[in-house]
């Protein structure tokens, strides 16, 4: 049986992507490095290269959860006591995330003194610190901003994964019997009691972590488009012109919430963003190309309309060292945070 096309190699499914989005550097007449410039207020444009917590201090705070850094050259007793200390002042929980992250690796959620403990030692690199948010409902929104106008592209809402009980097979059986199931799991799946026998019908989410490569679900849903809703995503990039392509990651009470706007940020992702609701699977694979090729024109137009704006880029090959350095850390904080695998 042949996979559906979100369960791809990335590299295999995003291939195409890549071809159509030269041909459109060629039509605009922008470099390949040059299409950072779409995001001059990040650095490289925020494709993975920098500090995420940096591209985050590059926005109003106000918009986002509180959040400090934790500094790769800091001890694990340093880093210890730095989260104790943000803990004192936020409480519990609180999430832990690489600065170099991606896809979801690399993220914990710390629920107690005992999961500090667990999990500090097992942190490579720097680290990003945030409060966590109880908002159940979470959705990817995808912005452009071309000639000053401001646009959402795309709404994506977050499945989680989520088990339904039978009264006979505990959490772990079920886990493993669910569709969307990875090895990657077990980055979750080790902070639950898997041996919890739910009764018939009983629905359990086991994961807080809004990403595909972890088991998450996306969904197109432009039906949940809001004035209210686009005004709030618009006010997080009014406070940085030179952000003008990118997916920003909210959480709300529920959809009535996030359609009003009243709603927290996550993350901010930039050049290197998916429009992600391309993954429905109610799409065929010429129809989710259709809107990947499409946000590749969008990139190419903007880079070419901010060609003029001064930003300082790496080589090609310093580019492609400084992306495999990160990938490997995010492979071996990702390594590390799923400890001891229990599936």
């Amino acid at each position: 049986m042949i996979k559906k096309y979100e369960f791809w190699n990335p590299r295999l499914f995003e291939l195409p992507f890549y071809v159509y989005l030269g041909f459109q550097c060629l039509i605009n007449r922008v470099g390949i490095k040059g299409l950072a410039k779409a995001n001059y207020g990040l650095y490289h444009g925020e494709i993975g290269l920098g500090s995420k917590f940096d591209s985050q201090l590059a926005f109003d705070q106000r918009f986002f959860l509180p959040t400090v850094l934790l500094e790769g050259e800091l001890s694990v007793d340093d880093k210890k006591a730095a989260i104790n200390a943000f803990v004192e002042e936020h409480g519990f929980p609180v999430v832990l995330k690489s600065n170099v992250g991606s896809v979801g690796k690399g993220i914990v959620k710390v629920n107690d003194q005992a999961d500090i403990e667990k999990h500090t030692p097992r942190l490579l690199g720097g680290y990003i610190l945030q409060k966590f948010t109880p908002n159940p409902y979470e959705c990817g929104v995808f912005y452009i901003r071309q000639n000053g106008i401001p646009k959402i592209s795309g709404i994506n809402k977050k499945h989680f994964p989520t088990v339904v009980g039978n009264g006979r097979d505990d959490l772990l059986a079920l886990a493993r019997q669910h569709h969307r199931y990875t090895k990657h799991w077990n980055s979750f799946l080790q902070d639950i009691d898997t041996s919890l026998v739910l009764g018939s019908g009983e629905e359990k989410r086991l994961s807080f972590i809004g990403s595909h490569t972890l088991g998450c679900k996306f969904t197109d849903d432009g039906h949940l488009y809001t004035d209210e809703m686009a005004n709030a995503v618009f006010a997080v990039f009014d406070s940085q012109p030179g952000f003008n392509f990118g997916r920003v990651d909210v959480k709300a009470a529920d959809e009535a919430a996030f359609q009003r706007g009243e709603f927290v940020v996550i993350e901010v992702n930039g050049v290197a963003s998916l429009p992600t609701h391309m993954f429905d699977p109610k799409f065929s694979v010429w129809q989710a190309y259709k809107i990947f090729f499409e946000h590749a024109k969008y990139l190419a137009q903007i880079a070419a309309e901010q060609r003029h704006q001064s930003m300082e880029l790496m080589s090609y090959l310093e580019v492609m060292r400084k992306v495999k350095a990160n990938q490997a850390m995010l492979n071996d904080v990702h390594q590390a945070l799923m400890g001891n695998p229990a599936v």
